[in-house]
């Protein structure tokens, strides 16, 4: 892991050399204040965070002070009471009533992680090798195999829009009610009922989420995505003026082809693919990008 993170650093050396100029004439640098910064667990789970946040450091002369790695729920409140200036999290409710409130400002998508679907390896409902989510769910749903209705957000937003692509009205003959009291334990209760259920690829594939003789079946359609934005603070953000200028120059660089290209290289270092850059958008999101291309799994 040392040596991992060695490499990571290693590649952002050139970068280095510019960057006790860049502090010298950056503002949240003659302040001597940090950006303080926060993330959803998944970014730095998967290996990517630490390195990425190396590379934006050294790239816009911005120091990063990581105060939070949590889900929303425990990051948000940091946010508002101020304890935090810079999200890196999923886009979704909370973040607009963040603007909404003028806490949140400019927000900008930078990344997509992975949903997957998970399932008893015997695979009742032969979805393995389904073409994408869609065309699996449609199996589950013709077979009336057991479907854990997962109450994690980010499932439930990819489930609806896998059910509504694939023109299914779930029943509850076969979808199944999440009955834990907490996230971790949804492929437990899907391993106990031989169920299917979509959850992040990111903490099934890092052992935080549990079920035994369950497979990842499915994998690698873009449409089971979800974007990951970045927050900035808004006018009612108690942030300093430095700390908003730091924010919008390391934003603006995440979401630049070369902090684009950052990413690439902090995923494929963290043995990824974990998180995927703005190129490989879910064809809803690529429309104003061109054409969007077909599911293309890279494992």
């Amino acid at each position: 892991m040392q040596l991992r993170n060695l490499r990571g650093l290693a590649r952002c050396a050139p970068l280095l050399l510019g960057l006790l100029l860049a502090l010298a004439l950056a503002p949240g640098a003659r302040a001597g204040e940090p950006l303080r910064l926060a993330m959803v667990g998944g970014i730095q789970l998967s290996g990517v965070g630490e390195r990425l946040r190396a590379c934006l450091e050294a790239a816009t002369g911005v120091r990063l002070e990581l105060v939070a790695v949590a889900n929303k729920e425990a990051i948000v409140p940091r946010f508002v009471r101020g304890e935090v200036e810079l999200l890196l999290i999923h886009g979704g409710s909370e973040t607009f009533a963040l603007q909404a409130a003028g806490l949140g400002g400019r927000m900008q998508v930078w990344g997509f992680n992975e949903h997957v679907l998970v399932g008893p390896a015997e695979d009742p409902a032969g979805v393995r090798g389904a073409a994408d989510g869609a065309e699996a769910v449609r199996r589950i749903a013709a077979a009336r195999a057991p479907f854990v209705a997962f109450r994690d957000a980010g499932s439930h937003e990819i489930v609806q829009r896998l059910w509504k692509q694939a023109g299914i009205r779930p029943a509850a003959d076969w979808v199944l009610p999440d009955e834990g009291e907490r996230p971790q334990e949804i492929l437990a209760q899907a391993a106990r009922q031989r169920a299917y259920v979509v959850v992040g690829g990111i903490p099934a594939a890092f052992g935080k989420l549990h079920g035994e003789g369950l497979e990842i079946l499915l994998r690698g359609d873009r449409r089971m995505r979800r974007a990951y934005v970045a927050l900035e603070p808004g006018p009612a953000h108690p942030a300093s003026a430095a700390a908003r200028e730091g924010a919008r120059r390391v934003v603006d660089y995440l979401v630049s082809p070369a902090g684009q290209a950052d990413l690439a290289a902090a995923d494929a270092e963290a043995g990824g693919p974990w998180i995927y850059g703005l190129a490989e958008a879910p064809p809803a999101l690529s429309a104003g990008r061109g054409a969007a291309s077909p599911a293309s799994p890279r494992h």
